[in-house]
């Protein structure tokens, strides 16, 4: 299992970016060089030691009596000297260990940007019937709750990573130093924690399945309340639907409850356990082993600092045992969606002319059928049109009769199940439907609106640089809503608040009718685009477009159509 999960983690690294790569190799670099300080450290406190308790002794290495400056040491106070030297290294090793700290931190955030960002931008660029499939709030778990606990995964990835390079030089270090006590060190510490691994994981697998529905079910319900937050002041369903909230909500964090405590709690042992250990070795060392003094103060000394510096190590490498079977749900959702997600990148260029489309004439669409799924039911069955350019076409059909999956194979959102659509003589194909997409602007029923000024919303775009002032005015008059815009204090630059909540809804149909003329498309479709305003209204809307010259015109609308004059009806 836990084989899989680590292999899981790994095949995450496929998504990173070179550079990340690189950076990630860079920092196993680091490690490999912090190793290094902390032995070297480590290796300082048995002459430290000596120097302090007995400065003539260490005369006595062999390393010492070769050096060529021995007479320029008798002559300097070896134990100010020493001391220097010795917190110096302490502090170049904690210096170090520090940037190592800062890198770890800094990448284990970047990665969940990159591959979160990754994430994103493959759902909103699916073909549109996948997306479609796919439950929104799994996506924003994914994106969110399920990155956030990428990272925390990740940071305790490397940071194992790093504990277990600087353990097994120090554990080196020690085998040299006393290759008995060393190896039962080693297998006392290893053991314990393996067997506190093995304990916990039954407890962690069925936390990890908690994690992952209790994060979806908490996304989903938010989204569900915010969408229906009209009916549920009507109905006064607050307290109830606060404590279904309030159950997902103890769930998910019962469960970072559970893990966290596993994480930190096993320490807690270990060191209980270590001070017992270096007790009875001073009492053996002294009593059974006969030591002197001095040895018995250098050995247990180093054992016990040795000790101090691997114990932080071996937690490190537990806690990213507990996270990789905790998260391990979270770890494999987030690979398949990027595996599932992952574009494949078109070789068309933009200036490929022979992939272009440019609507001069008319569009044809012959035998149109369509169905979701194999076994579903027909929207569409063998429907044949033909729109020219510059006509006024109106789509008239019960609710449910396929008007709207009409347009969405007309847009190149849907393709027919059988049947074509050609533009000019060209087929539509998946080769050429994003040239098609560009000759069109859409206005749906119910217009998205972003937290931002007016200006912004007719642009779409928050860069002051990259709009027309003309042309968005001249939008605006055009949707009849320019002159409640210009009643405005702040007149353009009015925020119009989340999702438009500070208009009403037949001021929001406007701005994005505004919005879609802004484009300057050939082709403008209203699904249902006007149903939020009088018919008054829709009536000077439709006669101002009329006066536009080449564009045409495709509306899905309930009204009353006998004296909007239409170019042609096709019934569904």
């Amino acid at each position: 299992m836990i084989f899989k999960i680590f292999n899981n983690c790994l095949k995450l690294f496929e998504f990173f970016e070179i550079k990340q790569k690189f950076e990630f190799y860079l920092i196993i670099f680091y490690m490999v060089i912090y190793s290094l300080l902390e032995i070297i450290s480590i290796g300082l406190l048995i002459p430290f030691v000596t120097i302090i308790l007995s400065p003539d002794k260490i005369f006595e290495f062999q390393i010492i009596k070769n050096l060529f400056f021995i007479e320029e040491l008798k002559q300097i106070n070896l134990q100010l000297f020493f001391t220097l030297f010795f917190i110096s290294a302490i502090l170049i090793s904690n210096v170090f260990r520090i940037f190592v700290v800062y890198k770890v931190s800094l990448y284990s955030k970047m990665i969940p940007l990159n591959l979160s960002t990754k994430i994103y931008k493959n759902i909103i660029n699916t073909n549109y019937k996948d997306f479609k499939n796919k439950n929104s709030s799994q996506m924003v778990s994914i994106i969110v709750d399920k990155m956030d606990s990428l990272s925390g995964v990740l940071y305790n990835f490397l940071n194992a990573s790093a504990a277990l390079i600087a353990s097994l030089g120090i554990i080196v270090f020690l085998f040299f130093l006393n290759f008995k006590m060393a190896l039962f060190c080693f297998i006392v510490g290893v053991s314990i924690y393996f067997m506190i691994g093995f304990l916990v994981k039954k407890t962690l697998d069925k936390n990890s399945e908690i994690l992952k529905s209790s994060s979806f079910n908490r996304v989903k319900h938010i989204k569900e309340t915010f969408g229906s937050i009209k009916q549920l002041i009507i109905d006064n369903k607050q307290s109830l639907l606060t404590k279904i909230f309030n159950s997902y909500e103890l769930n998910y964090r019962k469960a970072q409850f559970i893990h966290q405590f596993f994480n930190t709690s096993p320490r807690f042992i270990v060191e209980a356990l270590g001070i017992i250990f270096i007790s009875f070795m001073i009492l053996i060392l002294s009593q059974v082993l006969k030591y002197e003094p001095i040895l018995i103060i250098s050995t247990v000394g180093i054992i016990a600092y040795s000790f101090q510096k691997l114990l932080p190590n071996f937690n490190s490498i537990y806690v990213c045992y507990t996270s990789l079977v905790n998260y391990s749900t979270f770890i494999e959702e987030v690979y398949f969606n990027l595996k599932e997600f992952k574009l494949i990148e078109t070789k068309i260029k933009d200036n490929n002319d022979e992939n272009q489309i440019y609507f001069k004439d008319k569009i044809e669409l012959k035998n149109i059928s369509f169905k979701y799924n194999n076994n579903g039911t027909e929207i569409i069955k063998s429907k044949s049109f033909e729109i020219k350019k510059g006509s006024m076409v109106f789509l008239k059909g019960e609710t449910g009769s396929g008007k709207t999956t009409f347009l969405d194979i007309l847009m190149g959102l849907l393709k027919p199940t059988e049947g074509s659509m050609k533009v000019d003589g060209k087929l539509i194909t998946d080769l050429n439907v994003n040239f098609w997409q560009k000759n069109i602007s859409h206005v749906p029923q119910d217009i998205f609106l972003l937290d931002a000024t007016i200006k912004q919303n007719i642009a779409f775009n928050f860069k002051d640089d990259d709009m027309n002032n003309q042309e968005i005015i001249k939008s605006a008059k055009l949707a009849e809503i320019h002159d409640f815009i210009d009643s405005l204090p702040k007149k353009y630059e009015t925020r119009v608040g989340e999702d438009g909540k500070l208009l009403s809804g037949g001021q929001k149909q406007r701005i994005g009718i505004a919005r879609a003329l802004y484009r300057n498309k050939e082709i403008l479709t209203l699904d249902e685009a006007t149903s939020a305003l009088d018919i008054t209204t829709e009536e000077k809307i439709l006669n101002n477009l009329k006066k536009l010259e080449g564009i045409t015109l495709i509306q899905i609308t309930h009204r009353d159509t006998s004296k909007l004059g239409y170019d042609k009806i096709i019934n569904f």
